[in-house]
Formats: structure tokens, C-alpha cells, sequence
């Protein structure tokens, strides 16, 4: 698998984690190998090029995020709100995973309080639509990354779809 599809550290961190929980819940840790197992044959066996069901990247976030809830216990709280019918529209592989990652990375990695994330989706004139957002706070956010996932996400849309539209991100404080 290669770097661009998702961050290495997610691996090490992973195995560090099952190599802890050997010790203290043999069964959770059983459990995130299989998950782990699950989340990087996806990952490995995909075409770069291969277009997959929102359902089908779903079934491989929650793979990941159950890898991140082992790690991270109470303090990462997972919201989805997908409406049916955008389930078999159709998105670049793999697009879905840098941004939890990110919402992981800025959110969880750097706060102490619980971080919720919050995913929610609808399909319009053929068209899909979906939010993904957590509620980190700003104050104790260090924004030390390079942008790269998210350029490297918007260069596929571009050129796939020809439109440089398609990904926004922002950063919204207060209530």
C-alpha cells in the first residue's frame, strides 16, 4: 500500500495498540487484527482509477474508525446520517479515508476532551453531498500540518470529474 493512501503512522500506532492490548484484552486486540486485516485489504486490492459505492467506503471507514475507537476509547465519538438513497452513488475509491483521518488527526490526536464526528450525507440531482465535521476545540488545536491530503484528494476529483469544486474544508468557531 502506498503512503498516499493513507498515513503510516496510522499503522504503527495501530500495532503498538494491539501489542498493548495482547496483554490486557486479548480479545480486543483479536478483534483489531481482524479489523486492521479488513481496513488494509480494501486499501491493497483497489485500482487507483475504481469508482466504489458510498456503502462500500462506509463498510471500510467503520473498519477504520473501530481501529481509532480501540485507541482511543471513550474520547472519539462516531455520528452518521446518510440518507438511503445516496448509499449506491458512486465516488473515487479511498477519498473518504484521509478525511476521517484528518478529523482523527486534528481533533482527537490533540485534545483531551471527547471529540464527536459527525458525517452526514444526501443525494441531489444526481449530485452527492456529504459533511463530514468534528467539534475540536480551536484553542488547543495546533495546526502543524501541510494540507497535503486534502490537495492530493482535490488533484483526484479534479481529475476525475473536471471541476475544482468539489472539496471545501473550513474551520468554524463558537456555537
Amino acid at each position: 500500500v502506498s503512503q498516499s493512501r493513507y498515513d503510516p503512522h496510522f499503522l504503527f500506532n495501530s500495532l503498538n495498540s494491539i501489542a498493548a492490548l495482547t496483554k490486557i484484552s486479548p480479545e480486543k486486540a483479536h478483534d483489531m487484527v481482524i479489523r486492521l486485516s479488513e481496513f488494509m485489504r480494501y486499501s491493497i486490492r483497489l485500482n487507483p482509477n475504481e469508482m466504489m459505492t458510498l456503502n462500500q467506503e462506509i463498510k471500510n471507514i467503520e473498519s477504520y474508525l473501530n481501529i481509532e475507537k480501540n485507541r482511543f476509547g471513550e474520547r472519539l465519538e462516531v455520528y452518521t446520517n446518510l440518507n438511503q438513497d445516496c448509499l449506491e452513488a458512486k465516488l473515487p475509491n479511498m477519498m473518504l479515508q484521509p478525511i476521517y483521518e484528518n478529523a482523527i488527526k486534528h481533533g482527537v490526536c490533540q485534545s483531551g476532551d471527547v471529540v464527536r464526528i459527525f458525517t452526514r450525507g444526501t443525494l441531489a440531482n444526481n449530485e452527492l453531498t456529504l459533511v463530514i465535521m468534528n467539534n475540536f476545540d480551536t484553542d488547543e488545536i495546533n495546526y502543524d500540518g501541510t494540507g497535503f491530503g486534502l490537495e492530493s484528494l482535490k488533484k483526484r476529483l479534479t481529475l476525475q470529474y473536471g471541476r475544482t469544486d468539489l472539496l471545501s474544508h473550513s474551520i468554524v468557531t463558537g456555537n
